[in-house]
């Protein structure tokens, strides 16, 4: 009797991998469908001749009669300018065909030499010159066109169908090969900066940025891109942290539009500092940037900023987000609780945030 218990016990496990088998090998072939499905669509981009773009040093680029302090102060200053502590090569990106009239989308980070020229190659090897059409800058988006017809167009899946725990595949096509390259994942997070974004665990990189992040069955829930809090492209920071994140297309319709009719869209900007010591319900306004939409639409300091389009704002966090979500130029409706306790709505129109200050002068070394 023990001699056969011990064969039941050693068998059960053998007869349940066996069942499994097949089961992965189906998973296997679904994975391959969904990538085969969206590969004609992924292209690859390469870009020729620029400057870096100025991300995080507001340092100018000197004339070409400047930079006599000697060679090596010559050489630094002729340079690149780059973000401190990151380093960025000039190589192939990717994008992601979403018009079958030569529309392409992909990351501003594909983009960040401000190219003079654009080359974008498909799947079947056929290669157009591209431009630039429109950005919106608060995502790290910017739209091409190159002259095609008929190309093949990736399905976008709609946002509210993304759930937290999903399967994901990072696709990008950076060196032209026949059959995209992968990275598997899951979404870790919904709604991140400002509600922009989803936050996936897949492996995200300069090598597949402009890529789409695709579900398992091959449709598009965002494009890879390096996005930090502050709504500006990040840095080197969180390559290989198990963070990355993909900005959804399925919710902005009306700017992929407007993109492809020449929209440059920037982040949302109101024009409040928050009372940090108040955590919520609601948003204490501590200061007023002159000049701001806050300013014009009346707000004092004191006022509590207690719904925005409708939404009742938790904390100071919550509203940041809730403005954060909107492009410069869009019309909010925000209701402010007066010390008094009187309520006032007022339809404000969002504006750019103000450019930053420049860096103080160095003190002179001393002698």
């Amino acid at each position: 009797m023990r001699t056969l218990f011990a064969a039941l016990v050693v068998a059960a496990p053998l007869a349940a991998q066996q069942k499994k088998v097949p089961e992965l090998w189906l998973l296997d072939e679904v994975v391959q469908q969904a990538i085969t499905k969206v590969g004609p669509a992924v292209v690859t981009i390469e870009t020729f001749g620029g400057f870096r773009k100025q991300l995080g040093n507001t340092r100018p680029r000197p004339k070409p009669d400047e930079g006599d302090e000697g060679d090596d102060n010559k050489k630094k200053s002729l340079g690149p300018i780059v973000m401190p502590g990151f380093l960025q090569a000039q190589g192939p990106g990717t994008g992601l065909i979403i018009g079958a009239e030569g529309w392409v989308v992909t990351s501003s980070f594909v983009l960040n030499y401000d190219p003079q020229t654009i080359l974008v190659t498909l799947q079947d090897g056929r290669r157009f010159t591209a431009e630039v059409r429109g950005e919106d800058r608060s995502r790290g988006l910017a739209m091409l066109k190159v002259k095609a017809e008929e190309l093949p167009v990736a399905e976008i899946l709609p946002a509210q169908s993304i759930e937290v725990g999903q399967w994901v595949f990072a696709l990008a096509r950076t060196f032209g090969a026949k059959r995209p390259t992968v990275h598997v994942g899951v979404v870790s997070a919904l709604r991140r900066i400002s509600g922009r974004a989803l936050q996936c665990d897949a492996n995200t990189s300069p090598a597949n940025y402009g890529g789409p992040l695709i579900d398992i069955e091959g449709r598009v829930m965002g494009i890879v891109s390096p996005l930090s809090p502050k709504g500006a492209l990040a840095g080197a920071d969180w390559y290989d942290s198990g963070i990355g994140f993909a900005v959804t297309l399925g919710d902005i319709p009306e700017i992929l539009e407007g993109m492809k009719a020449g929209e440059v869209y920037r982040k949302g900007f109101l024009g409040v500092s928050m009372d940090q010591a108040h955590l919520g319900p609601g948003a204490k306004i501590m200061s007023i940037t002159k000049r701001s939409p806050a300013q014009h639409a009346n707000f004092r300091k004191g006022d509590m900023v207690i719904k925005v389009d409708g939404v009742a704002v938790k904390h100071s966090m919550h509203l940041q987000d809730l403005i954060g979500g909107h492009v410069a130029g869009a019309w909010v409706t925000v209701v402010v609780k007066r010390k008094n306790g009187d309520e006032v709505e007022v339809l404000v129109q969002l504006d750019s945030p103000p450019p930053p200050k420049p860096p103080p002068p160095k003190p002179p070394p001393p002698r």
